[in-house]
């Protein structure tokens, strides 16, 4: 979708990820702290519709343009969905509470920086921006469970829009 360039654009900073800034949106997929494990909650955490876990591999080829435009969010309503990088590159996290209504809440859209040594885990039911790399190509492992009715995903068309910026290179 093409922007109006008439409408003002929103603009949001992105910072570094951790798992403190992260933690009402779901789990950093990175170890922590000094012990041999560290082990995660969120990853496999479904809801009763959820009748298959599914893990594939995904393909970025190219490298985000900054600043990056948000026009689209998405959520899933019955699993939790994960992405652990598989090749070190740099990428985004784009997140928003959900309001009431169960739409996102553009008004604290929030945005990390994720190393190519951190995953991130979304919550279930938590809105989020596509997968956005820094570099490219890059390769995600993604979890997330199905109910095998096609309905795992929901987007949302972002009415106003909104960027990105203060992203690395």
């Amino acid at each position: 979708m093409a922007r109006d360039m008439t409408d003002p654009l929103v603009v949001v900073r992105a910072r570094p990820l951790t798992a403190d800034a992260f933690a009402p949106y779901g789990e950093v997929i990175a170890h922590q702290g000094t012990e041999r494990r560290h082990f995660l909650t969120e990853p496999m955490r479904h809801g009763p519709q959820v009748a298959r876990q599914a893990c594939w591999v995904s393909r970025v080829n190219a490298r985000a343009p900054g600043p990056v435009v948000i026009e689209l969010m998405e959520r899933h309503p019955y699993a939790a969905q994960s992405f652990v990088p598989l090749t070190a590159t740099p990428y985004l996290v784009v997140v928003a509470p959900t309001r009431a209504d169960g739409l996102p809440d553009m008004a604290r859209l929030e945005a990390f920086l994720a190393s190519g040594s951190q995953g991130v885990c979304y919550r279930v039911g938590t809105w989020h921006h596509g997968l956005t790399v820094l570099g490219g190509p890059a390769e995600f492992l993604v979890l997330m469970g199905q109910t095998g009715r096609d309905d795992d995903d929901e987007f949302w068309q972002v009415p106003a829009p909104h960027a990105v910026v203060s992203l690395p290179g």
